[in-house]
């Protein structure tokens, strides 16, 4: 089970892949209730935020530059997985 502070992040990178898809399909702003729905936020509780919207602008466009220039470091600094010498077989 996540962790509150694992959720939060998890649900966060899972909203910014839907809007960067819906971004290269050239979508300009979305809907902050269906975005909540997408996620399983409860009809009643995401129809407060219908009148919401959240663009896909130039400060979208930055936010997902730093966010692949943050996985791009993060792969960069995990370790190389362990080989096995030559000659060695594992069991």
């Amino acid at each position: 089970m996540l962790d509150d502070d694992k959720l939060e992040a998890e649900v966060r990178d899972l909203l910014m892949d839907i809007c960067e898809a819906m971004s290269r399909r050239n979508y300009e702003i979305v809907s902050v209730g269906a975005l909540m729905r997408l996620v399983g936020v409860g009809e009643e509780r995401a129809a407060t935020h219908d009148d919401e919207f959240f663009a896909l602008d130039e400060d979208f466009h930055k936010m997902l530059a730093a966010r692949t220039q943050d996985r791009q470091e993060k792969d960069n600094n995990k370790k190389a997985p362990r080989q096995s010498p030559d000659g060695v077989t594992l069991h």
